[in-house]
């Protein structure tokens, strides 16, 4: 998931950090 400069950098972070957990 590399959208995060293009879809929300903060929202794509959370959802990247989420998954990894």
């Amino acid at each position: 998931r590399g959208i995060a400069v293009k879809s929300g950098d903060a929202v794509s972070v959370g959802d990247t950090l989420m998954t990894l957990a």
